[in-house]
């Protein structure tokens, strides 16, 4: 698997449609801690973009500048084909919408949601035409003469989306749409999006850090670490091949075993010794992957590459997997392996493991330029969801 330092730009070259955005080179914010360099992204109309991060990262940063809410240090951002670097939020043909929906408590639904289209001098007819439209859009149709305070929370989610896109932005920007949400409204609120932005081809770039929602709703996902553009990749790229041991445990990829590379193509570990799919550099070496990398057999099995004991179940609401420890020279590992093949497992037990490499990246342990970037993401992680997608 392929490398690459966090410093490295991000270059894509699929075709792409044309940019609803285009960000190139943008720095905004200020100090180590919030503020992001030299970033550069395209989203085309209809395309979603979903950005994580650790707290700190500068992702609403990134979004703030992109929205006009604070000035860009360098760089430029062109919406539907036109710089709009330097205009004013209120001209950029963008909307940003915060994480806790703000509707003006004073107004019914139906006022709320026209009031961008009074500011902008639509007439009335055309005025009512549209939120009527909107509104069908968002389940809200039967809601109009309603005032925010009566409406539940996820009518009023619904509301404030439906006051963002009524003026057709040529790009939604989402601030952690869906953070402050219980699962059931969250899976709610969630589709919502999704349909809306499907029947109004949308470009959006939604900033979440919760790698469950990055997944469900990205066509592709970018991943900030320590302010600059780390991976841009489709969730199943991402997931499958990070291109950095930073970005695998940003996204909470659990395993990581030690090893050592011989000849570029050999890789040697208390799994046992594995053939790897790319060449990689000799030396010290890092593999990490998924719980679903691993096959569960019998202790016995010739094609078992190694055996270990079950020391732990863990059920979970998507996916139960095992804790297995690895006897060692150096010392025992324990990796976290998912439940397919053997599901009649005990404390105790001893198995036999085969892993998949096709689904596991290895990391020389030192990367050029990299490794106190290393140092300082890992302190970060934490702040990120655990749960990815399985």
């Amino acid at each position: 698997m392929k490398s690459s330092s966090i410093d490295a730009p991000i270059l894509d070259p699929r075709p792409r449609r044309p940019a609803a955005l285009r960000v190139t080179d943008v720095t905004a914010g200020h100090g180590d801690h919030g503020g992001c360099r030299d970033i550069t992204f395209e989203v085309s109309d209809g395309e979603r973009f979903v950005i994580v991060g650790p707290s700190g990262a500068g992702k609403t940063t990134l979004l703030r500048a992109i929205a006009g809410l604070i000035p860009t240090v360098g760089g430029t951002v062109e919406i539907a084909g036109h710089d709009r670097t330097n205009l004013a939020p209120e001209r950029r043909d963008a909307v940003y919408l915060h994480q806790t929906p703000l509707l003006f408590p004073h107004l019914n639904v139906f006022d709320n949601v026209a009031f961008p289209l009074r500011v902008r001098g639509v007439a009335a007819d055309e005025i009512r035409a549209r939120v009527s439209a909107v509104l069908d859009s968002v389940q809200l149709d039967g809601f109009m003469t309603r005032r925010p305070h009566t409406l539940s929370g996820g009518q009023r989610h619904r509301a404030a989306l439906a006051r963002a896109i009524v003026a057709h932005p040529g790009v939604l920007l989402l601030d952690e749409p869906l953070s402050s949400l219980d699962p059931a409204l969250r899976a709610d609120i969630r589709q919502t999006i999704l349909g809306v932005a499907r029947e109004y081809q949308l470009a959006l770039v939604i900033v979440t850090h919760d790698l469950d929602d990055a997944a469900l709703m990205a066509d592709r996902i970018g991943v900030l670490l320590d302010g600059r553009m780390a991976q841009i990749a489709p969730p199943a790229e991402l997931f499958a091949h990070p291109e950095s041991l930073a970005i695998a445990r940003l996204l909470a990829i659990p395993n990581e075993v030690a090893g050592h590379v011989d000849d570029g193509c050999m890789l040697t570990s208390p799994m046992g010794k594995v053939p790897l799919k790319a060449k990689t550099a000799c030396g010290d070496a890092i593999m990490a992957f998924r719980p679903d990398a691993i096959q569960l057999l019998a202790a016995t099995a010739p094609a078992a590459q190694c055996t270990g004991v079950v020391v732990e179940l863990r059920y979970r609401p998507q996916q139960t997997t095992v804790l297995i420890r690895i006897e060692s020279q150096a010392a025992p590992i324990t990796i976290e392996a998912a439940i397919v093949t053997m599901p009649s497992l005990t404390v105790g037990m001893v198995v036999g493991l085969r892993l998949d490499m096709d689904r596991v990246s290895v990391f020389p342990v030192l990367q050029p330029d990299s490794s106190e970037a290393l140092r300082s993401i890992a302190s970060q992680t934490s702040a990120l969801s655990p749960a990815g997608p399985s």
